[in-house]
């Protein structure tokens, strides 16, 4: 890739809990309680240029900038009944 964006940096974290349930429900019965986090220091990652784009032609006045941000901080929850 000959247009380099600007560095990347990103760290990514899950965190689980498993919550056992009584025997009623299966004898290795359990609810599974998650969370995945992406970018988790919600650092700014700036776009990286295309190819031709506006910020790559040295007559353009945004040349060398960049317009764009990737996504900020993203939390998923997830629910799970083992049985």
């Amino acid at each position: 890739n000959v247009f380099r964006g600007p560095g990347y940096f990103s760290v990514d974290a899950g965190f689980i809990k498993r919550i056992g349930l009584p025997a009623f429900f299966g004898e290795n019965a359990g609810l599974d309680i998650r969370a995945n986090a992406f970018n988790l220091f919600n650092n700014l990652n700036l776009q990286p240029f295309g190819y031709n784009s506006a910020s790559t032609q040295i007559n353009n006045a945004i040349f060398g900038r960049a317009i764009a941000a990737l996504a900020g901080r993203v939390v998923e929850f997830q629910a799970r009944f083992n049985f």
